[in-house]
């Protein structure tokens, strides 16, 4: 993503915090928080993500502050129309490690979905349903074999692409949705007009 404030400030705010959240999985919470509700302040994301921090404790406040900066970044990036939005990965040339932060990012989104109400079984357009599904097997970092050659780069591109663009296309279908919910025909048996 492409965001003024590293990974490494993330990880240690979510640290001050005394969450148990990635950095990665953080973020995948938060923004299938946002696809699935549209608007959420930032207390019900950090809620989540350390039900357990402690109030007025000033690291933990200081965290918390960087934290609220990298919510707004990521609703803008999430709105923003020329889809600069990008899940929280680290910058890492090592494959398998980028591997398992994508597993926790698309851990993270589901749990932020499932927080929000939205299940596999949920009403949702065909496209996000498709899409869910898709992330339940990301969530499986084990499952991927790596072929060791550069082609294991190409193919970790391909899959942050996919998710960037599934993750721009959900938020879109779901606000859709919200915003236009299917109409439910009028029952013409049940109106006895005299």
């Amino acid at each position: 993503m492409s965001s003024e404030i590293e990974i490494e400030q993330i990880m240690s705010s979510l640290a001050q915090i005394s969450s148990d959240s990635s950095a990665s999985e953080a973020h995948g919470i938060l923004c299938g928080l946002v696809c699935a509700k549209g608007n959420i302040e930032p207390q019900e994301w950090l809620q989540h993500i350390a039900p357990e921090r402690a109030a007025g404790d000033l690291l933990a406040l200081q965290g918390e502050q960087l934290l609220q900066r990298f919510f707004m970044e990521t609703i803008a990036s999430l709105a923003d129309s020329n889809m600069k939005f990008y899940p929280l990965l680290p910058d890492d040339e090592n494959p398998l490690i980028c591997l398992e932060a994508i597993a926790q990012w698309a851990q993270g989104f589901l749990m932020g979905l499932s927080l929000a109400g939205i299940q596999i079984t949920s009403a949702v357009p065909d496209d996000v349903e498709d899409f869910i599904e898709t992330m339940v097997s990301i969530s499986d970092a084990d499952s991927y074999e790596l072929a060791g050659d550069e082609s294991d780069e190409q193919a970790i591109v391909e899959l942050i692409e996919f998710i960037r663009i599934g993750v721009l296309l959900s938020s879109e279908l779901l606000s859709n949705e919200k915003l236009n919910p299917i109409k439910m025909p009028i029952d013409t048996q049940d109106t006895n007009i005299h």
